[in-house]
């Protein structure tokens, strides 16, 4: 039986308790011959001082093994994540309601998320993943202050951001979940989107989703859109999305897509 402090421990950072009915299966903390023993499938992969002092460690341990975050890499997680949010807003214009371009796209992807029927968990995860999928661009926005051609500037490093954003968030291993959307939110289902050409279903999900509700956001709003592009109605968007389906969007998604915003957003459908 593990020790009653360790159990408490367990339970506080993790939110539930420690049992292991199968020690055969997945990854389990027990107490064998006086000592804390960490095993994977079976297999003993750690052992520890029976030590107070030493459940912390012992803790850390199992939540890197288990993929799990302990309340301490949760509050470092949050920490950074509201500085980068905040950083990113604060370099981005504004439209006339006071939001900005990453402020509305995880609007989007909130709402999307919710007509999709996902548990609330999973929405403020997606939500996490839009405010962050432009991070890169702080390093574009330094650039052009220091640049004489601004608009030469962005044009030049546009296609950097996504890779810029992958360093960024190499900070805290707690924020490295959100890499694959914020690098691979500008490939094409086609493969011919950038920086790594991924193709279809090679694209991480989350990233497929966003760069649909990226592009959508892009196009309708005037502070927002491409300097060589007008600004679109949200009909002309929608239409937009629906040719664009299996070249640069995944098919099965824009017709969810589509449908949100006939439901959700009222937006009339040729």
């Amino acid at each position: 039986m593990l020790p009653e402090e360790l159990v408490k421990l367990f339970k506080e950072a993790f939110g539930k308790e420690p049992i292991c009915e199968d020690p055969s299966q997945g990854i389990c903390i027990l107490k064998e011959n006086g000592y804390i023993s960490v095993r994977e499938k079976g297999r003993l992969i750690a052992q520890f001082e029976d030590n107070e002092s030493d459940y912390g460690f012992v803790l850390q341990y199992y939540a890197k093994k288990a993929g799990l975050f302990t309340p301490q890499d949760k509050g470092i997680e949050e920490l950074l994540r509201s500085l980068f949010v905040n950083i990113i807003v604060l370099t981005e214009v504004e439209d006339k309601n006071g939001f900005s371009h990453s402020q509305r796209v995880a609007k989007l992807a909130e709402e999307f998320a919710r007509y999709l029927g996902w548990e609330e968990s999973k929405v403020e995860e997606l939500r996490n993943h839009a405010f962050l999928h432009d991070v890169g661009k702080i390093a574009i926005e330094q650039l052009m202050l220091y640049s004489p051609t601004r608009i030469r500037t962005f044009e030049t490093h546009y296609e950097d951001h996504p890779t810029m954003g992958t360093i960024y968030l190499t900070i805290h291993e707690s924020l490295w979940k959100y890499i694959p959307t914020v690098r691979h939110h500008h490939e094409r289902w086609d493969g011919k989107g950038f920086p790594d050409k991924l193709k279809g279903e090679e694209i991480p999900y989350f990233a497929r989703i966003i760069a649909i509700l990226n592009y959508y956001d892009e196009v309708t709003n005037f502070v927002s859109a491409d300097w060589d592009s007008e600004i679109k109605t949200p009909q002309q968007a929608v239409r937009e999305i629906k040719n664009l389906a299996g070249t640069f969007f995944d098919p099965k998604l824009v017709e969810q897509f589509v449908r949100f915003v006939k439901d959700v957003h009222k937006v009339s459908i040729e």
